[in-house]
């Protein structure tokens, strides 16, 4: 009877940190900011699925997530909080598999801790309001994950091979970093059932004709795929350096919205989980190796690539798509952790971490400050001025917010030819992008709005040079969100 009782309790603490966790998420969400990469989210989203396959060939990151917005447009508009809510939601159901299948598969213990982690852990929260794929991609690469670990274990279901299957195409159509995990956990599986095929001959049948129908459903991408990698290998933003780039991926789950990297905690966290592995049976410790196994391949994967290739492709946000697998793994070793007082501790500093980046999320999503340009430029904005900018970063995200109330034309200026206009068309009809300021000027007379940022050469002085102008006004505006600084010129020509 106690241990029944017992069953029951822990099965209503699961339920209640699930629930807690899932309001703690959404407590920053509800918000209208935007910072570039959002910007270009929400813009990709109001075109159609064939022109958002057509642009989305020349960015960096495959189509999926976009279809999903724009599907919620479809029955919201282009409302940012319902987007907003769709990756707090995706997350809410990460945590909710450690309920509905970590419990089931490696016990109450093991599914408790990773519902805390999923939801607790600083980056749950961070990612949770942010208007990209992330929290997407970490929900697919669980769930493929866990069937996949289910075929491994031969306990196979009606529909494992379809959740597998369709788990995995999709991760790989959100993020380029789902296809890899997709490949490694695919490439294992594969291995698996090949060295064990006499006693698993109708799995291995089974799973042979779900890659095939992976690899059909991949094969419209394919083109796409191999487009960008060739336009990854001649040059990309991302940088490489040591040791900042090993913090980073260290830290990523525990910082959030933090102003600092807690390199110290986290090392000392993984020495820990280091400590549990060494204090396990050989023979108990294959689920939790077997999911850091994986993440430390999508970390040296893109190493090597970035090592020996022309261009860097490792970025710690990029990992964020394994998340599931290795907060399993953590949780696989914590539930092992004997000391109830070690885990307890352990827990505690995961949540004051998390609500001290939650505390810092929710001054800077909801800081006043954060609409004063938008306020200022709806209240002087007229129906034929234009806005010309050459720092993209901070000219797409006005030209997205102000596109929600007015048609004014912007100009992307691209004088360092970035040869982003066929990915920028994702913010047509509002953006147009042009190499010279000839194109853009040479015929038009009226007031001109222009965006400058710290990044880019005075805009007013070069045209200043070219034409001659009148400089109505000037004013610098600070928004919280995300540390942008927008400063605004208006000139008539």
């Amino acid at each position: 009877m106690f241990e029944k009782l017992k069953k029951i309790d822990l099965k209503y603490y699961h339920i209640a940190i699930i629930i807690v966790g899932i309001v703690f998420i959404s407590l920053s969400i509800f918000h209208s900011n935007m910072w570039f990469d959002e910007s270009y989210s929400v813009a990709i989203s109001r075109h159609s699925f064939s022109e958002i396959w057509n642009i989305t060939a020349h960015d960096v990151h495959p189509a999926f997530y976009y279809f999903c917005l724009h599907i919620l447009s479809f029955f919201f508009g282009s409302n940012l909080i319902v987007y907003r809510i769709f990756s707090a939601t995706t997350i809410a159901l990460l945590g909710i598999l450690g309920y509905t299948h970590i419990r089931k598969d490696f016990g109450a213990k093991v599914g408790i801790l990773f519902s805390f982690l999923a939801l607790f852990l600083p980056v749950a929260s961070q990612y949770a309001g942010e208007i990209r794929m992330y929290s997407l991609g970490m929900l697919l690469g669980t769930i493929m994950a866990i069937y996949a670990y289910r075929i491994f274990q031969g306990k196979i279901g009606k529909l494992t091979f379809f959740f597998f299957g369709i788990s995995s195409l999709l991760v790989s159509y959100t993020h380029y970093y789902g296809l890899m995990l997709a490949g490694i956990v695919n490439l294992l599986l594969f291995v698996y059932l090949c060295i064990h095929r006499k006693d698993r001959k109708k799995d291995l049948i089974a799973f042979v004709i779900t890659a095939v129908l992976q690899v059909l459903g991949y094969l419209p991408w394919l083109i796409c795929f191999i487009t960008q990698l060739k336009g990854v290998s001649g040059g990309f933003w991302i940088t490489l350096s040591f040791p900042g780039t090993i913090y980073d991926i260290l830290t990523m789950q525990y910082r959030g919205n933090l102003s600092f990297a807690p390199i110290l905690l986290s090392t000392a966290f993984y020495a820990y989980i280091i400590f549990l592995i060494s204090s396990t049976k050989k023979e108990e410790r294959k689920p939790g190796v077997l999911g850091i196994a994986i993440y430390i391949l999508m970390i040296l994967i893109p190493l090597v690539f970035s090592l020996c290739m022309a261009s860097v492709i490792l970025l710690n946000r990029y990992l964020l798509i394994a998340t599931g697998v290795l907060i399993f793994a953590i949780a696989f070793f914590m539930a092992k952790d004997t000391k109830a007082w070690r885990v307890i501790t352990i827990c505690t500093i995961i949540v004051v971490m998390a609500i001290f980046s939650n505390i810092s999320m929710i001054k800077e999503n909801y800081a006043a400050a954060n609409n004063d340009w938008l306020d200022y430029m709806k209240n002087e904005i007229e129906e034929d001025d234009i806005i010309v900018y050459c720092n993209a970063i901070n000219g797409a995200v006005i030209t997205t917010n102000l596109s929600n109330y007015f048609d004014n034309q912007s100009y992307f200026y691209d004088k360092e030819h970035w040869n982003v206009d066929e990915a920028y068309k994702s913010y047509s009809p509002y953006m147009k992008i042009e190499d010279s300021l000839e194109k853009i000027l040479d015929d038009y007379h009226g007031r001109i709005w222009l965006i400058e940022s710290e990044n880019t050469h005075s805009l007013q002085d070069e045209i200043d040079e070219k034409y001659n102008i009148t400089k109505i006004d000037s004013k610098e505006f600070k928004a919280p969100y995300k540390n942008y600084t927008y400063t605004i010129e208006l000139i008539e020509k």
